[in-house]
């Protein structure tokens, strides 16, 4: 089922917290909203109670204000000090100005009185907005509000009015005196009908009587409107201190009752307040007492139940308590309980089949051993035959490989003594290459004297020939000279053929020693190739001989393996001490990580083979306490490490080498190996 998107910020928070903090949590959130619903209530609870405070403030004010309203209108002095000083206890209300616009000098003439008489009627309306009074909720104290706040202040300043009367324009007066007549018959009413609606409506008892004064002077200010009604033909001032005397006596009785009208209800908003506030902390409290209950019950009952199944887990199916309540988490401990109890019959089932496969394991075995131990001989029989072919097969390759590596010598002797021949003619060429250089050096310095003594012979022809020049001008003279001249040419001609013949012989000479010099370097070039083609053979014979040297290492390895096969029966086992084939789990727990159960295969005092569950995880050299052998029977946990792994695909096998910790240990496992070996008929190591 797909989660609701709706809830997954909140399943995103749940799913990180225990069941007893996520209760913890709902507890908290659900005590939110009545935590701020009882502020709020406190608050609005203050909020009324500081309302009617405030009104009580203002009748405080209102009332010496009211009396010295009465005192104006009846012609006596009034008390301003004492209004003075209710507005200065309260200056919250913010009178100040009102009370400024009040006279301070006692009045003295009617139109005085009157003025007078309005600043403090202006004086009581400002009290009675600024303090609450005129917004009074309640019915029974907002019609004495009434009374007090606005018919009072309306009936003393008609009655003013009416004692200021002016007289000059007849028609005016008469209309003005009706005017006020109404007003106070509107004022009379109205105080009637107050008290009338305030004893109708008010919970409190004999209000009705305690405003008596209040009937009264509405009456005597019905009278005085009768009268002024009475004399319209003659408008005039008309006493009105009858009916101001009797609205002073209404002063005190109006704020007497809502004083204490304020106070029942302002002592009714405590008693409320303090009843709601003591249900709501022994509701928190009783929700705090049940909430703590299930909390720890829940708790409780988690931490049974994860212990439960944790053992379980564990391998643990001993009794253990689990809940046992009616709700959810006891169906999980009886469930719990249920499957402890069908795993303990499985177990035993289990341990029984077990029991009957290790019995037919261990017979399995001893017939599979015999036919191993058969099969040994039988196969060492097969290998010792075949080894002692082999090896004098490989004898005499290796007598071959010897008569190869004799030959090989021999053709290394060979090349070296030809390659010393060689070296020897290619330094003699190297010398007859140096005397031809010399030669040809001796030539071309005799080719240099022939052509020096053959310039000598041109010049000395030369000068015969200048000779005999000069003996023909010196005639008979000369003519012995002449002789000379001639003999001198003749010697010049045959010194200059005998040197053209020289050079000659020179030039045929060097023609010959330049192509000797070649047949040398030719014959040093070939010498030379004889030479390197020696050094390769020399270094093919080596690499030959090396190969031959390796090849006899390799023969005689060969030979000594083929030679130990002859025990590679006693070696079929490839073990130090007789394993026995097991059945059964253990269980291998590594460091530092989950332990892991598997399957046990064969055992002996140096190590077991067991068969891996999918996903192990075991690496080759990994250290591990062994757990299980035998159960209660065997040697206990001992420390191992993970010799080997298969590969492939799961499950895999690996085996692993015990490596108990201490002697004692040690020798319960060789007693216990032992035991299981003679239980299984096989030879004891």
């Amino acid at each position: 089922m797909a989660t609701p998107a709706a809830l997954r910020p909140v399943l995103a928070a749940a799913d990180r917290m225990k069941t007893s903090v996520r209760l913890g949590t709902l507890v908290l959130v659900l005590m939110v909203p009545g935590v701020a619903a009882t502020y709020g209530y406190v608050q609005e609870v203050r909020t009324k109670i500081a309302f009617s405070a405030a009104e009580h403030d203002g009748v405080d004010v209102v009332r010496p204000a009211l009396l010295a309203l009465a005192d104006t209108v009846a012609g006596g002095l009034p008390d301003l000090g004492a209004v003075r000083a209710a507005v200065g206890r309260h200056p919250g209300l913010g009178l100040s100005a009102a009370l400024e616009a009040v006279p301070a000098q006692p009045p003295a003439t009617a139109p005085q009185r009157l003025a007078l008489a309005s600043a403090l009627a202006a004086l009581v309306t400002e009290a009675g907005n600024r303090s609450n009074l005129i917004l009074d909720p309640d019915l029974d104290s907002f019609y004495v509000m009434d009374a007090q706040i606005v018919q009072l202040p309306r009936a003393l300043v008609a009655a003013a009015k009416a004692a200021a009367a002016d007289t000059v324009d007849g028609n005016a007066a008469v209309a003005n005196q009706a005017v006020r007549a109404g007003e106070l018959s509107a004022a009379a009413d109205s105080l009637a009908y107050d008290v009338a609606t305030a004893d109708a409506s008010t919970r409190a008892d004999g209000l009705g009587g305690r405003l008596s004064a209040v009937t009264q002077a509405s009456t005597v200010v019905s009278a005085l409107a009768t009268t002024l009604t009475g004399s319209l033909a003659d408008p005039g001032p008309a006493d009105v201190r009858a009916a101001a005397t009797a609205l002073r006596g209404a002063v005190a009785p109006l704020a007497d009752a809502l004083d204490d009208l304020l106070d029942t209800r302002i002592d009714g908003f405590g008693r409320q307040r303090l009843v709601v506030l003591s249900i709501t902390a022994a509701g928190f409290v009783l929700a705090a007492w049940f909430a703590a209950g299930v909390l720890w019950r829940t708790r409780h009952d988690v931490a049974l139940t994860v212990r439960g199944v944790g053992a379980i887990a564990d391998g643990d199916l001993g009794d253990r308590a689990l809940p046992a309540g009616r709700d959810e988490l006891g169906d999980i401990g009886r469930a719990v309980a249920a499957a402890r109890g069908r795993m303990l019959a499985q177990e035993e089932e289990l341990r029984t089949a077990q029991t009957i496969r290790e019995e037919q394991v261990r017979v399995s075995f001893q017939h599979q051993r015999q036919a191993e131990l058969r099969l040994r001989d039988r196969a060492q029989a097969i290998i010792d035959e075949s080894t002692s072919v082999i090896a004098e097969e490989l004898r005499l390759v290796t007598e071959q490989v010897g008569d190869v590596r004799a030959a090989s010598a021999t053709i290394d002797q060979g090349i070296s003594a030809t390659d010393a021949a060689t070296t020897a003619a290619v330094a003699h060429a190297r010398r007859a290459e140096d005397v031809i250089t010399s030669l040809e050096e001796s030539l071309r310095r005799v080719a240099a004297t022939a052509s020096l003594v053959q310039g000598i012979a041109g010049q000395t022809r030369l000068l015969a020939l200048n000779a005999t020049i000069e003996a023909a001008r010196a005639g008979e003279l000369g003519q012995g000279f002449t002789v000379v001249a001639d003999e001198v040419k003749e010697l010049a001609t045959s010194t200059s053929d005998s040197t053209e013949q020289i050079t000659r012989t020179i030039g045929d000479l060097e023609r010959d020693t330049a192509e000797m010099a070649e047949a040398i370097a030719a014959m040093v070039a070939g010498i030379a190739s004889v030479g390197g083609a020696a050094t390769s053979l020399r270094e093919v014979a080596a690499d030959q001989g090396a190969v031959v040297g390796r090849l006899t290492d390799r023969m005689g390895r060969t030979i000594e393996r083929v030679e130990e096969m002859s025990g590679l029966a006693a070696q079929l086992e490839r073990r130090r001490t007789e394993r026995v084939v097991a059945a059964g789990t253990v269980r291998l727990r590594r460091r530092g990580q989950d332990p892991v159960e598997a399957e046990l295969r064969n055992i002996s005092t140096g190590g077991i083979r067991v068969r891996l569950p999918a996903g192990a995880g075991l690496r080759t050299g990994e250290l591990v306490d062994v757990d299980g052998l035998g159960g209660a029977d065997g040697p206990g946990p001992i420390p191992g490490r993970v010799e080997n792994v298969g590969e492939g695909d799961e499950p895999r096998e690996a085996g692993l080498q015990l490596v108990p910790g201490d002697p004692a240990t040690a020798e319960r496992l060789d007693r216990w190996v032992d035991g299981l070996t003679r239980g299984a008929g096989l030879p004891v190591p």
